[in-house]
């Protein structure tokens, strides 16, 4: 297990968020559940850290991983975006990432969070109910060969 250092992310983290992203998301792909940030670029990654919470880990000064908040609703946020790069998977981050998001949002007065996906991956709905997100309904894609579960989260 490694401990990272976790931030907000600011502008000068685009470029290496945005190949922490794509690299993290590969997986996904060859599971069969592409997801955009496969693909992302630097400016899309600006956009996020300009317009939402997103929090980075880094290990040594290396740019590792990075985790989105935003709020929903008055009493909502909604987790995404969550991705590790591939030679740091299995080290803890992802987890240590969603702590932070929690609580950060815990510590906006947020009661509730939620997320998105895919309910056949192989680890991601487990690894989310083990830190004791539920599954509270379905989110249909059209524009996926898949569709994705909302999983929630009570923070209070």
């Amino acid at each position: 297990m490694v401990i990272p250092d976790i931030s907000p992310a600011i502008p000068d983290d685009a470029d290496a968020l945005a190949a922490v992203y794509r690299s993290a998301y590969r997986e996904n792909r060859e599971l069969g559940f592409p997801a955009k940030a496969e693909s992302v670029t630097a400016a899309i990654v600006s956009t996020w850290i300009a317009e939402a919470r997103v929090y980075v880990a880094t290990v040594e000064d290396e740019l590792v991983g990075g985790v989105r908040i935003e709020e929903t609703a008055p009493d909502r946020a909604k987790l995404s975006r969550l991705g590790v790069h591939e030679e740091w998977k299995g080290n803890g981050i992802g987890s240590e990432l969603v702590d932070h998001a929690e609580q950060a949002a815990r510590d906006r007065g947020f009661d509730t969070v939620w997320l998105t996906t895919p309910p056949e991956h192989p680890f991601l709905p487990a690894f989310y109910r083990g830190r004791g997100y539920e599954k509270t309904g379905d989110y249909p894609l059209e524009y996926r060969d898949y569709d994705e579960i909302v999983m929630e989260k009570r923070l209070r």
